[in-house]
């Protein structure tokens, strides 16, 4: 296992090459640009459905954000109901809430259907106020859940040992091994016919009625689609001007007392701190994450790891940091 200092993933021992010969002068129907857990999704599911796909990553699968997740699976975000609701119209804000329920809901029947062991459980998640702002603001996300038919239930404990003065109790979360379970779809979408190019950067794309000429650094490939499935586009256009990166940090400890908390757990500070349980080679361990920031609006990385760990060891009992890392 990787020591204290090192900045790769606690999934990454699982990362492996899928790059195979391929004919890139054919034509494909579709190229799915991004080999994370968005861009294998969609190969898949095209590749599924009678498509000839091709995924076009300019690292490896997984090497990006899928790599570097924490790997909560929720039904609840960032932008709360509420907020949705104000900006949307109540609505759209239910369909919102349904989109988080489908989410876990396919990658759960993707893995019973590929029979995937990606270490995927159902787990409850607590939500939890530290000060009287907090409080409100958990107030009005209840409020929000509520609106919207989503279950959120008020409880008097918490399985971290954190002092809190209100907290909510969420069912029907989850947690999973991204790079198992893309590692799975992989091997589903090539057994079907598809295509995965690792080490190949699109630099750019040109449309024609017929076909998109995509300008690769493995030569030019003819495609009927594309799909970015990068962020962000490529090029410049209004998501530029409406979308911040933004930088999140993780590290993953062992426990003195073996008292793992096995539920997902999220305060509401501001950057927030959010914890899960994953066991790695037989060994648990206590992955905690936080001090988010807008990329390039941190003057020292390695600060933020150092908060994250005082933070951390301020409340738990944690003894060897095995892994750290941000994406």
């Amino acid at each position: 296992m990787y020591r204290d200092g090192a900045r790769k993933s606690i999934w990454q021992e699982e990362v492996r090459k899928f790059s195979a010969e391929t004919d890139l002068s054919q034509i494909f129907d579709v190229a799915i640009v991004g080999g994370g857990i968005t861009g294998v999704s969609t190969a898949l599911k095209l590749q599924e459905s009678g498509k000839k796909c091709i995924i076009l990553e300019a690292a490896n699968i997984g090497f990006g954000t899928t790599g570097g997740t924490t790997a909560h699976l929720n039904d609840f975000f960032d932008t709360t109901f509420n907020e949705a609701i104000r900006d949307f119209g109540l609505e759209k804000a239910r369909l919102y809430a349904e989109s988080g329920v489908d989410a876990i809901e396919i990658i759960e029947d993707r893995i019973q259907q590929y029979n995937i062991s990606c270490d995927f459980a159902r787990k409850s998640a607590y939500l939890f106020a530290l000060d009287e702002k907090q409080q409100e603001q958990l107030k009005s996300i209840v409020e929000g859940a509520h609106k919207v038919g989503h279950e959120m239930s008020y409880v008097n404990e918490i399985p971290f040992p954190i002092p809190f003065k209100e907290a909510v109790l969420i069912p029907g979360q989850g947690h999973f091994h991204p790079i198992k379970y893309i590692k799975g779809l992989c091997e589903a979408f090539i057994k079907l016919g598809g295509s995965i190019q690792e080490n190949c950067h699109c630099e750019d794309h040109d449309e024609y009625d017929e076909y998109v000429t995509l300008k690769t650094s493995k030569g030019e490939i003819k495609v009927g689609n594309v799909v970015y499935a990068t962020h962000i586009p490529p090029g410049v256009n209004v998501l530029h001007f409406t979308n911040a990166p933004y930088r999140s940090y993780a590290m993953a400890f062992t426990m003195k007392n073996d008292r793992y908390p096995w539920a997902l757990g999220y305060d509401l500070c501001e950057p927030y701190h959010y914890y899960r349980i994953q066991s790695i080679e037989g060994e648990n361990l206590l992955i905690a994450g936080g001090e988010d920031h807008k990329t390039g609006h941190a003057e020292n990385t390695g600060e933020c790891f150092s908060r994250l760990e005082n933070y951390v060891r301020e409340y738990f009992d944690v003894e060897t940091v095995y892994y750290s890392w941000s994406s």
